[in-house]
């Protein structure tokens, strides 16, 4: 696997992957190396009013823009649509942060 990669998860408790990709007010960002798993910071997204809808989830998409993969319990098909034009993989996944990057890395 040369490249590390950078994977965005939405998690309110750090544990599982249980938030809505446009409702997270952040996201926990975590590095594959090899067959480490580590986790880098935590994302926040800006605190501005929305004009419209989509702004929940374009924030979410702005700031997450290095990584390769966002990991989530719920998303729209909008949104979705968007992340793979920007090359970015979105996973639908409940349970735990753990079980949901190795479900993301069998897939790759």
């Amino acid at each position: 696997m040369g490249e590390n990669i950078r994977i965005a998860v939405a998690s309110s408790d750090g544990k599982t992957v249980n938030m809505h990709f446009g409702d997270a007010s952040h996201f926990l960002i975590f590095e594959v190396e090899g067959n480490q798993v580590n986790f880098v910071e935590l994302m926040e997204k800006e605190k501005k009013p929305l004009q419209e809808h989509s702004d929940r989830w374009m924030q979410s998409l702005d700031i997450i823009t290095d990584c390769k993969a966002i990991l989530c319990s719920r998303m729209g098909q909008e949104p979705a649509s968007k992340l793979e034009e920007e090359g970015i993989c979105p996973v639908q996944f409940s349970g735990t942060i753990a079980d949901a990057i190795k479900y993301y890395l069998k897939g790759k």
